[in-house]
């Protein structure tokens, strides 16, 4: 299966009020592969939803930012949600990318 979507990843912090600092994200383009497809339903105590959690490996052929910055990946774009970055194999020409839920921290949207 292939993927192409967008890759999260954490700039620096921002000072937007007075000693009030948020992370900056910038998204960018890439594609690959699905090389592990595993999804996975978990029922925690006490909530009325079930949590999804996914198990995918993605495989992104690295360009040069994705080469320099693997380690400040956050999340990623994928069937238009954005999924946790859980884990980063390098690899080299490739990047291998787990993810686990969705993701919940700050977005290059909300900026």
């Amino acid at each position: 299966m292939k993927f192409a979507g967008k890759v999260g990843f954490w700039i620096d912090d921002v000072e937007n009020t007075p000693s009030v600092y948020e992370p900056k994200i910038i998204e960018k383009p890439y594609v690959g592969d699905v090389t592990r497809n595993y999804r996975r339903n978990q029922q925690d105590s006490g909530q009325q939803n079930k949590n999804l959690t996914l198990n995918n490996q993605i495989d992104i052929l690295a360009d040069t930012y994705l080469q320099q910055n693997y380690q400040t990946v956050r999340y990623i774009v994928w069937n238009g949600v954005k999924w946790e970055v859980t884990s980063v194999e390098v690899n080299y020409p490739k990047i291998k990318l787990e993810i686990g839920g969705v993701y919940s921290g700050i977005t290059a949207d909300e900026e």
